[in-house]
C-alpha cells in the first residue's frame, strides 16, 4: 500500500485522493476510485429519481469483475419484499452460463440419422438449431431443402428399402410445454414446445395469398399431405391483411390439423407461423414424406413413422450404420439464446444439462437444478439457497422464476473469468448493433464496448451484462431488474437501464484512462 509522505528511492508519491506509483515494485494504487465509485453510485440514483417509475421494484448491482469490488447495490420500492426479482429474459443468462460450465465451449449437439435393417432411426439431441428458420436462411436452404439433403445421404448409402422410421426422442421427457406458461398464447412461436428432437423450431409456416370466389391460397412450410389446413380465412378487397393460424383443440385428435383466421387483401412476404404439437412426430412424418418420394419405400406400403417407445431397445447395435450427422456447436447456440433471446434455445440448454447430470431424461426440475448447483458452487451456498433465486423454467418465460441483481452480477464476473469466457461474453447481444439490442442505445455514445441481455414480460423490465474496456481488458458486470413497472412505463424503465448502462461507460472510461496513463509512466 502507498501512503502520503512515504518515497521509494525509484519511484514518486502525490497527494490522498490521486494516484501513487512504487515503480520500483511496478504496484499502482488508484486511491482516486473510491472517490469515482462514489460519483457512479450517485449518478445511478439521480437517473432512478428521475425516471418516473412510481412505486416500481428496482435492483440495482454493478460490479468490477476485475477486483471484485462491488460498485453499486441498492434495491427499492416493491412494498419492502426482499424475495427477489422475476428477470424475465435475463434468466437465460443463468440457464446458457450453467450450461457453459457444464458442457463446455467445445461441446457441440449431434443429431443422427442411423440405418436399422428396414428402418432409419433419427436419435435426437435436443438440438435446438436442427433446421431453424433463422440459420437455414443465414445458409439460403429452405426447409424441404434441408429434408432432402438428409434423404440424399441416406439414399447415396445404399440402404434397402425403408419400411419405418423411428424418432428416439429421449433426451428429454415429453412434458413438451412447460405448466407455468401463458395458456392462451401456446400457439405463440415464443411458447414453441421443447422436444428431444426439434425441427424447424418446432413451428410450421403458412404462405397466404388473395384466391378467388372469396377463398384464401395458401401453402404450409414443411409440406405434406398429412397436413391438414382448415381455411377459415376469406380474400377481401378492401382493407388489410391480417392473419393468425392456431392448432385444433388441445390435445386434437389429429395433431397435424390447424385453422387459419382472417383476412387477406394481398399476398404476404412473412409466413404466418403456428407451433406444432410433438415436434419429433412431425418431423418423423416430414421425413417418411420426403424418402417415400425419392424411391427409398418398400413399393407396397407408405413408410410409416412414430415416436420411439419409453422402454423400447433396438437390435444389435453392430449391425446399425450411422449414416449423417448433424452438428451444432455450443457456440451458435449461446449465440440465438442470448443474442435473439430465443426461448427455445434456453429451455434445450436447461433441459441438457440436466440429462448430463442425471444420465436420464432431460426435464425442467432436474435442469433448473443443475443451473442452482452451478450457482452454489461457484459463488457459495448461500447464493444457490437463498430465497432471492428461484428457478422454474430455462427462458424466464414463467413467473415464478425470481433473481437477485448481486447474484447475477457475481455469476456474470465468474463466467467471464473462466477459461473461454470470452465466448460466453461475445454470446450477448452488442448494444445498439445485434439481436434485442438492435434498436437500444440510440443516440448515447458509448466509449467500452456494451453486450448485455434484455428481459421483458408483463410489467418487467430488466437489463443485465458486461462494459468492457477493449484496451485495458477491464471489465464490469451489471444488472438492472425492474418489476411492478406501472401502466405505460416501459419506456421509462428502458431508459432508466441505459442512463445506469451510461454512467458505467463513463465510470470505466475513466478509470481505464487513468490506468493508461500509469503505464505510460
Amino acid at each position: 500500500m502507498c501512503m502520503p509522505g512515504l518515497r521509494a528511492a525509484s519511484g514518486w508519491v502525490r497527494s490522498l485522493g490521486e494516484m501513487c506509483v512504487l515503480a520500483g515494485l511496478g504496484a499502482a494504487c488508484m486511491l482516486a476510485t473510491p472517490v469515482r465509485a462514489e460519483t457512479l453510485d450517485r449518478k445511478v440514483h439521480n437517473a432512478l429519481s428521475q425516471a418516473h417509475l412510481g412505486g416500481a421494484h428496482v435492483g440495482v448491482s454493478v460490479l468490477d469483475c476485475s477486483t471484485g469490488e462491488m460498485l453499486v447495490s441498492f434495491e427499492t420500492g416493491g412494498g419492502g419484499s426482499r424475495d427477489g426479482f422475476l428477470p424475465a429474459s435475463n434468466l437465460k443468462l443463468l440457464t446458457s452460463g450453467a450450461a457453459f460450465l457444464v458442457l463446455g465451449k467445445d461441446f457441440e449437439f449431434q443429431t443422427k440419422i442411423i440405418s436399422d435393417g428396414d428402418r432409419l432411426i433419427v436419435m435426437g439431441a435436443g438440438d435446438p438449431a436442427f433446421a431453424e428458420p433463422k440459420l437455414l436462411d443465414d445458409m439460403h436452404m429452405s426447409v424441404d431443402e434441408f429434408v432432402d439433403r438428409i434423404v440424399e445421404s441416406v439414399k447415396s448409402a445404399s440402404v434397402g428399402p425403408i419400411r419405418e422410421i423411428v424418432v428416439d426422442d429421449r433426451v428429454f421427457d415429453r412434458e413438451y410445454v412447460h405448466p407455468d406458461w401463458p395458456k392462451d398464447q401456446l400457439n405463440l412461436s415464443y411458447c414453441a414446445e421443447v422436444s428431444g428432437l426439434n425441427f424447424h423450431a418446432n413451428l410450421m409456416n403458412v404462405y397466404v395469398s388473395p384466391g378467388s370466389n372469396g377463398e384464401v391460397v395458401a401453402r404450409t412450410e414443411p409440406g405434406g399431405s398429412w397436413i391438414t389446413l382448415k381455411r377459415l380465412a376469406r380474400t377481401v378487397r378492401e382493407g388489410n391483411t391480417e392473419v393468425w393460424l392456431e392448432r385444433e383443440a388441445c390435445p386434437p385428435a389429429d395433431p397435424f390439423t390447424f385453422r387459419l383466421h382472417g383476412t387477406v387483401r394481398a399476398a404476404v412476404t412473412e409466413p404466418v407461423r403456428v407451433t406444432v404439437d410433438q415436434p419429433g412426430l412431425f418431423f418423423g412424418r416430414v421425413l417418411a414424406d420426403r424418402a417415400a418420394r425419392a424411391g427409398l419405400g418398400t413399393g407396397t406400403a407408405p413408410i410409416s413413422s412414430r415416436l420411439v417407445g419409453a422402454d423400447e431397445a433396438f437390435g444389435d447395435p453392430a449391425a446399425q450404420r450411422v449414416l449423417t450427422v448433424v452438428r451444432t456447436p455450443l457456440s451458435v447456440a449461446l449465440e440465438r439464446c442470448n443474442v435473439d433471446s430465443e426461448n427455445l434455445y434456453a429451455e434445450c440448454l436447461c433441459k441438457l444439462i440436466g440429462h448430463r447430470v442425471t444420465g436420464q431424461p432431460g426435464t425442467w426440475g432436474s435442469g433448473t437444478a443443475v443451473v442452482r448447483m452451478q450457482i452454489r458452487d461457484k459463488l457459495g451456498a448461500q447464493a444457490g439457497g437463498s430465497g432471492g433465486l428461484v428457478l422454474a423454467d430455462g427462458s424466464g418465460l414463467s413467473r415464478n422464476n425470481r433473481i437477485t441483481p448481486e447474484i447475477m452480477t457475481r455469476w456474470l464476473r465468474v463466467l467471464a473469468a473462466e477459461p473461454g469466457g470470452d465466448m460466453f461474453v461475445g454470446s450477448l447481444a452488442l448494444a445498439g448493433e445485434e439481436g434485442t439490442l438492435r434498436k437500444r442505445f440510440r443516440g448515447v455514445k458509448l466509449h467500452n464496448e456494451v453486450r448485455a441481455k434484455s428481459g421483458y414480460i408483463r410489467e418487467v423490465r430488466t437489463l443485465s451484462g458486461y462494459v468492457s474496456n477493449t484496451t485495458t481488458g477491464r471489465r464490469i458486470a451489471f444488472s438492472v431488474l425492474v418489476n411492478n413497472v406501472p401502466s405505460g412505463g416501459d419506456g421509462s424503465a428502458k431508459q432508466f437501464h441505459e442512463a445506469v448502462v451510461e454512467a458505467v461507460d463513463d465510470y470505466l472510461a475513466e478509470v481505464s484512462k487513468a490506468t493508461a496513463g500509469v503505464s505510460e509512466k
